[in-house]
């Protein structure tokens, strides 16, 4: 069987998702071990070597093939597994796009264990610029014309994603959530099963040098929606470090840019020698760095992940609602969003954290994990059985 692997953009530097992708892989080969894999990625070289696939252009996103070249292409499969984080939200046109063309081919599409943001992503569904302006001049009391038209936009794309997601095979979601933003979109038999990168295992040796008494705090500041109170992060952080024994840990999730801005956010502090700041972008590397924190902080949804992975207890600021469905995980809420976060409540929740015995926090969390893997477990059974059926016909 002829398995083609697709969705966000793969091999641009987002350690979340090839966290996703690998463990992905890793599922596949276990459910149908003679499947032959093949993945859209802009790292073409790497992604062959380190998960022994095959390895096709990144479709749909530049600088690499446009999407009219796809529906040829995929004529070679015989299914088209699309996948990723939150890509139904933050790129649907491109994801509609390539169901579309493998459903028009005749190959079988299935969506695995997708996210979705309860907004739709701002830079295609918000009117900008001229055209807002000019549209703002003809609204009047009872009628925003700005409102109308992104209404439309929204309303438009919801029904593109129930056409093109009712023709799939399979179509599970990572959360609750995710599942009832698609049935705004008139769908069902939705089936609801965890983030694949649950399945994330760390490497043995721990990156970070044995320090026996220092407590580690892991963070991890996106660049991708920044933080906008930079100075009061700063403030933090040298609070943090003027607690006894306690070193900061800066995980960036985004091996180039995140890794600047906290790099350069470090070089603030007059504790900056007690900063480490992980050089990978393996994703079992950053999770067995996470394990070697005693809490983590972070933007970014997959290191929230990853850290809990590790049974780490973990603290999550909101750039969108996929934080917010995470922490839900744990009767959780998150301590603010980028544009207006609470860090107080960071230190005070830090303060907790440290304060009480690790296995206080662990135990819990493992609990918790474990229904997660109960679903996910459950949902792959289902795609074992739609691929088997597929490989039958």
């Amino acid at each position: 069987m002829k398995i083609l692997l697709g969705g966000v953009p793969l091999g641009c530097n987002n350690i979340g998702d090839e966290a996703i992708l690998a463990c992905v892989v890793k599922l596949i080969q276990h459910l149908i071990p003679d499947a032959e894999l093949t993945v859209c990625t802009h790292d073409l070289e790497n992604t062959s070597r380190l998960l022994a696939v095959k390895t096709a252009p990144l479709y749909g996103f530049p600088p690499t093939p446009k999407l009219h070249g796809f529906q040829s292409f995929v004529k070679q499969f015989d299914v088209f597994i699309w996948f990723g984080a939150t890509g139904l939200s933050d790129y649907p046109e491109t994801a509609l796009h390539l169901l579309d063309a493998a459903q028009n081919a005749g190959i079988k599409t299935i969506v695995w264990g997708v996210g979705m943001d309860d907004e739709f992503n701002p830079a295609f569904f918000r009117l900008q610029g001229k055209k807002k302006a000019l549209l703002s001049l003809l609204s009047f009391r009872q009628f925003n014309a700005v409102e109308r038209v992104e209404a439309h936009l929204v309303k438009r794309v919801r029904k593109r994603i129930h056409d093109t997601l009712a023709r799939c095979l399979l179509v599970t979601v990572r959360d609750p959530e995710s599942a009832n933003e698609l049935r705004k979109c008139g769908l069902d038999n939705i089936i609801v099963s965890a983030d694949t990168a649950i399945l994330q295992n760390a490497v043995v040796a721990p990156p970070l040098p044995e320090a026996p008494g220092i407590r580690r705090i892991g963070f991890c500041i996106s660049a991708q929606r920044e933080l906008s109170q930079r100075k009061q992060l700063v403030e933090l952080w040298s609070r943090l470090l003027a607690l006894p024994n306690t070193q900061l840990v800066l995980i960036p999730m985004n091996p180039q840019t995140d890794k600047a801005l906290m790099g350069n956010l470090a070089s603030e502090l007059p504790q900056k020698n007690n900063v480490e700041l992980l050089e990978s972008s393996d994703p079992a590397v950053v999770q067995a760095c996470a394990a070697q924190c005693r809490v983590v902080v972070s933007s970014r949804l997959h290191l929230l992940i990853l850290a809990s992975n590790a049974d780490i207890p973990v603290i999550g600021i909101e750039r969108g609602s996929k934080i917010r469905n995470w922490l839900h995980n744990f009767n959780d809420f998150p301590v603010g969003t980028v544009t207006n976060c609470n860090f107080e409540a960071i230190y005070q929740r830090i303060l907790e954290i440290l304060s009480a015995p690790p296995e206080h926090f662990s135990t819990a969390i493992h609990s918790q994990m474990q229904l997660l893997h109960s679903r996910l477990q459950s949902a792959a059974q289902l795609l074992k059985a739609a691929l088997l059926e597929t490989n039958q016909h």
